[in-house]
């Protein structure tokens, strides 16, 4: 573990939420100026087992701001433009009225695009193919550019698919190239067979539980937009099933499925905002433009405040709301209380995970809320 002087509070901190932690374990890394300043664990990998400096975790939608890391290195070097249509690099995406969509309100919500139309199983999800055809084909959800709502899930497939149009490459390949292997870090969009074993189990307190709500209705898309209609359960996971299946975690699902470890999340915005063991992610520029706030205030499903705030894939500082250390930190948070972002301002690379998933209600985010505000205290 790694605890530097001043940011004592901050583990002390984690470690007094780790003792009243219902099951499970947790991680936390700071890292500042390119450095770790703060690497601590607690808790249990899974029964009986310890978690430790090896354990990996499923971070959920963190895995959006990784993503969108990769589709900003690749507008900053020229292959994607987010003012270009996305039909321009994906001609099937212009069915069901969609060819003048573009790439911006992909990476904003925007799109229309939260959620497949036609209920999938698990095999058509997991297939690499299926959910890219049903979103090249249906028409938006809502008319694109006027509102938006979370692509829980979609955002990935709608941005992998960019990139592999672009690149070639798988989004998992691409993270592999350029920010896994260039910082050394064990991290996977796409976990290999020979890691599983690596990866904390999820538990919950199953208060997740389907809506049964009306076909059409608002709460029947946003919980289709995490289900694909039965491809997964509402419950997020259960034994062996969800992100609790191996079959999961072993495919490319861009916007939810990312593997690694708290340190390695923290260590990726910490090589996007400062020099980190000799690699810079993005540019300075590059963050700026990304962190213009392209969504915010209420979606088109109508969910109550406070509101998340999203720029080019990445979520934004909104005090009360999703809250970070800057007015330039950008990042994104996952199921559960996971979260993760850099701050351009104080070069700060920030990673926490819990493999017990908090429930909605109270809040989900407190553990992570209370850890930002203490490295606000310190940063201060």
């Amino acid at each position: 573990m790694i605890i530097e002087k001043e940011f004592q509070p901050l583990a002390d901190l984690f470690f007094e939420q780790g003792k009243v932690a219902p099951a499970g374990g947790s991680a936390l890394s700071v890292w500042q100026d390119g450095v770790e300043v703060v690497n601590v664990f607690q808790g249990e990998q899974s029964p009986g087992k310890p978690w430790n400096d090896k354990t990996a975790q499923v971070i959920f939608s963190n895995t959006k701001g990784l993503t969108s890391i990769m589709a900003n290195q690749l507008i900053e070097m020229g292959f994607l433009d987010p003012e270009e249509k996305v039909a321009h690099y994906w001609p099937e995406f212009a069915q069901g009225g969609k060819q003048d969509i573009p790439v911006k309100w992909i990476l904003q919500h925007k799109a229309g695009l939260s959620a497949v139309r036609r209920d999938l199983n698990l095999e058509e999800l997991l297939d690499g193919h299926t959910v890219v055809d049903e979103l090249a084909k249906q028409e938006p959800l809502w008319q694109p550019g006027v509102g938006h709502a979370y692509h829980a899930i979609t955002f990935g497939h709608l941005v992998g698919k960019l990139i592999h149009s672009v690149t070639g490459k798988t989004a998992g390949e691409l993270f592999e190239q350029q920010i896994a292997k260039p910082l050394g870090i064990d991290a996977w969009i796409g976990t290999p067979a020979g890691e599983l074993h690596r990866v904390a189990k999820l538990i919950s307190d199953d208060s997740r539980q389907p809506s049964n709500a009306e076909v059409g209705s608002a709460t029947y898309w946003n919980e289709k937009s995490m289900t694909f209609g039965g491809a997964l359960p509402a419950a997020v996971i259960g034994d062996g099933i969800g992100f609790n299946d191996s079959r999961v975690l072993q495919v490319e699902l861009p916007g939810v499925n990312g593997v690694m470890s708290a340190s390695a999340m923290a260590n990726i915005y910490s090589a996007a905002v400062t020099s980190t063991q000799g690699i810079r992610l993005i540019s300075d520029d590059t963050i700026l433009k990304a962190i213009q706030p392209g969504s915010f205030g209420q979606s088109v499903w109508g969910e109550p405040g406070p509101w998340a705030a999203r720029g080019l894939g990445f979520m934004l500082n909104v005090p009360g709301s999703r809250e970070y250390t800057s007015d330039k930190s950008f990042g994104h948070d996952g199921i559960g209380g996971q979260a993760a972002f850099g701050d351009l301002q104080n070069r700060i690379g920030f990673g926490y995970t819990t493999s017990y998933l908090y429930p909605v209600q109270p809040n989900e985010m407190k553990n992570q809320h209370e850890l930002i505000r203490a490295l606000q205290k310190i940063l201060a």
